[in-house]
């Protein structure tokens, strides 16, 4: 045996039964004299593995390549260590150095997905993961690849299936449990969601990624001190994790607890400055307090939000003008587009009047359900369909681009511009086809009801269900149906309990605004829950309450605190503080007594 095989062998000797620090501070010497060595440096790379000093174990491998440069076990443990580390690009040269000598292995396929997942090229990923054409019945970590992916594609029940298969494989993988309750919670599961995050808890409950999970769908749920806990609890285990700060942020916000927000707010923005997530929940919970000059600053961080951004009509040519950088001169040809969500561009409505009369070479894009009432409220015919100039060459012809939320700052500086009544007129001759079908029922209470939002799980959370309100149904009241969507089992439970609902069934709820508009407007008293309905009762003037079982789930536009909404005089606002049959109770109260009702935010 040669004198450097004795001192490789003492080495490792030293390593596994005296003192592995010794032992990885000789080899490291050792490696310095003989750095061509392939035993030196593949000892080297070994116990720095097992010590797990990555930085060495990546330069003792990169050695050991330039000795053998096809060896694809050393490949294979580069470039998976610099994937730990982080550096991509680096690991890709890597794999396909592999992929040349041979193109069909199995972890370099499956890798390069991965890597191409973490690089947000999900075409790429799913492109690298398909060429498989079927992951080993064992490997758990593939079929969780495959989730993600189909996760990011908005794949939600294929994604659903793969990471339940990872679980089958191995029960004790908590990552596929977090990214399983990711893709329930997409699903509108929130319930099942909780579940397996518990379920990931209870496997490991020092994971960070669990406690984040856990303490975000509390939140949600308005379990804000238990939320706070698991916030905290991750907190100790990652002092600096900037998704922890945000989260906590954003859950302070929720609860309107404006001193902590701003704590972890600062803490958040300072690790990373372009949390517009974090920017816009700050921003709403400074709208619900009023102060309206700071909330604006903050307000274009909605449309950067990248869920949001990914849904605007040509976000690059209007992106210049956000924040700060919008500059208008009344004689501009101003463009000003549509943001997602009908509820919204119902609110941001409100200072088109003031927009009109300001601007003189003006044209806004709408929802084209939106059009003709707003062509007809504004007295401008100056609405068009979404897209019509947006997606059209024609866009050259104005100077200034933005969105219509980003206007509100230069309207609404302070409370008192909100001085405003409605301003949104239903057609005159629909107004009068439901008046005469309600005719028949001129000495009951006209009150309309809707309980459920469809958008996402907040939809959800703002949701209730139509036996919450069954109290209100008596001999005095006529309560009619304001609810879109299918409410085939809602009024069959009606029906089984002698109780009547009025319902229109010509009447596209969805679809035909401006028959809802003329329905709404024959309302003594509309009752519902946060939803696009809500907006036009509010826009029309329509006396409105408005429940809001979830601080989750109320919008800046809806203060439960003051019980009003700053935007619309006519709605008064009800958080469900005890319980739901408490609230009905006192829109009971209400119903009760008077038959004309008026709802102030004064």
């Amino acid at each position: 045996m040669s004198n450097l095989e004795n001192k490789l062998k003492k080495i490792i000797d030293i390593f596994n039964n005296v003192n592995r620090e010794i032992a990885f501070k000789d080899i490291k010497k050792l490696s310095e004299k003989y750095d061509k060595n392939k035993s030196v440096q593949n000892v080297l790379f070994q116990i720095a593995k097992k010590i797990g000093d990555v930085d060495v174990s990546i330069i003792a491998l990169k050695k050991l390549i330039n000795l053998e440069d096809n060896n694809t076990l050393y490949l294979s443990q580069l470039y998976k260590l610099l994937l730990a580390k982080g550096f991509f690009d680096e690991a890709l040269e890597n794999i396909n150095v592999i992929l040349k000598l041979d193109n069909k292995n199995y972890d370099a396929l499956r890798d390069k997905s991965y890597i191409y997942y973490l690089k947000n090229n999900n075409n790429e990923a799913k492109k690298y993961i398909e060429n498989i054409s079927n992951l080993k019945e064992d490997d758990y970590f593939g079929y969780n690849i495959k989730g993600l992916i189909y996760l990011k594609n908005n794949s939600y029940k294929e994604a659903r299936n793969f990471f339940n298969i990872a679980i089958k494989i191995n029960a004790k993988y908590v990552d596929s449990y977090n990214n399983l309750g990711a893709c329930l919670l997409e699903l509108e599961k929130l319930d099942e969601a909780k579940k397996v995050f518990n379920t990931a808890y209870f496997i490991d409950n020092k994971n960070v990624s669990t406690l984040i999970n856990l303490a975000n769908v509390l939140s949600l749920e308005d379990n804000i001190l238990e939320a706070v806990k698991y916030y905290n609890e991750a907190l100790n285990l990652d002092p600096n994790n900037q998704e922890i700060l945000s989260n906590l942020a954003i859950c302070y916000c929720r609860d309107s607890k404006e001193k902590e927000a701003k704590i972890f707010y600062d803490k958040a923005l300072k690790i990373n400055p372009n949390d517009y997530k974090l920017m816009y929940a700050y921003c709403t919970l400074l709208l619900k307090l009023n102060n309206f000059s700071k909330s604006w600053e903050l307000f274009d961080s909605r449309l950067l939000i990248e869920k949001n951004k990914n849904k605007l009509n040509n976000f690059d040519l209007v992106k210049n003008n956000l924040f700060n950088n919008l500059k208008i001169n009344p004689k501009d040809n101003l463009l000003v587009l549509r943001e997602q969500g009908i509820g919204e561009e119902i609110l941001f409505s409100s200072i088109y009047p003031e927009i009109i009369d300001k601007f003189g070479n003006l044209k806004i894009e709408a929802d084209k359900r939106l059009v003709p009432i707003f062509n007809r409220s504004f007295g401008k015919n100056i609405f068009v369909e979404d897209g019509y100039y947006s997606k059209n060459p024609t866009l050259s012809d104005f100077n200034k681009i933005t969105y219509a939320g980003s206007l509100i700052k230069f309207f609404r500086k302070n409370k008192n511009d909100f001085d405003y009544s409605r301003y949104l007129i239903a057609r005159k001759d629909l107004v009068n086809h439901y008046k005469e079908k309600l005719r028949a029922h001129k000495d009951k209470l006209k009150v309309g009801i809707s309980w459920k939002s469809v958008v996402n799980i907040y939809g959800n959370l703002k949701s209730l269900s139509i036996m919450d309100f069954e109290s209100l149904f008596n001999k005095k009241r006529l309560i009619i149906n304001l609810q879109y969507g299918d409410i085939d089992s809602d009024r069959k439970y009606i029906l089984s309990q002698n109780k009547h609902l009025e319902v229109y069934d010509e009447l596209d709820l969805f679809n035909d605004i401006e028959g809802c508009m003329g329905l709404l407007t024959n309302l003594d008293l509309f009752i519902t829950v946060s939803n696009s309905t809500a907006h036009f009762a509010g826009a029309l003037g329509i006396p409105t309450i408005l429940i809001c079982p979830k601080k989750s789930s109320t919008y800046y536009y809806w203060n439960t605190q003051s019980g009003s909404s700053v935007w619309y005089k006519n709605i008064k606002v009800l958080g469900i503080e005890k319980s739901i049959n408490e609230t009905v109770n006192l829109i009971n109260n209400i119903l009760d007594k008077s038959n004309e009702f008026e709802f102030s935010n004064k």
